[in-house]
């Protein structure tokens, strides 16, 4: 795969879960990615609640991604379950690795709303 089309298809899965997260949150009193959230001046690392106050966590992924494509090529004849080879065997194996990091806010909730299991 390309680098624009992993990029592409990483930002369009991390969105999809970001927009999944939200609808699960708004049933526990949790916001993920509020619009709310806001830095207290000359403090990146923290940031709050433009309404409440309350402190919104980063919650940090760090994701690797292997991708591993094998070619094998074999002479013999496939009985059933059973593979007879002739002894001549050839494999080619490519590996990538790819390692996303990213972060997403959330205000967790306060409110104690649960399910029942």
């Amino acid at each position: 795969m390309k680098l624009d089309q992993f990029v592409s298809e990483t930002l369009k899965q991390i969105i999809d879960g970001v927009v999944l997260a939200q609808a699960h949150g708004a049933t526990k009193g949790a916001l993920v990615n509020p619009v709310s959230a806001s830095m207290t001046s000359g403090n990146t690392t923290h940031i709050y609640d433009s309404n409440t106050g309350a402190l919104i966590e980063r919650i940090e992924f760090d994701v690797q991604i292997s991708v591993t494509q094998e070619s094998s090529t074999t002479e013999g004849d496939k009985v059933g379950e059973v593979t007879v080879m002739s002894g001549t065997q050839s494999n080619e194996q490519n590996t990538s690795s790819n390692r996303i990091k990213f972060s997403v806010p959330i205000l967790l909730p306060t409110t104690g709303k649960h399910e029942q299991y």
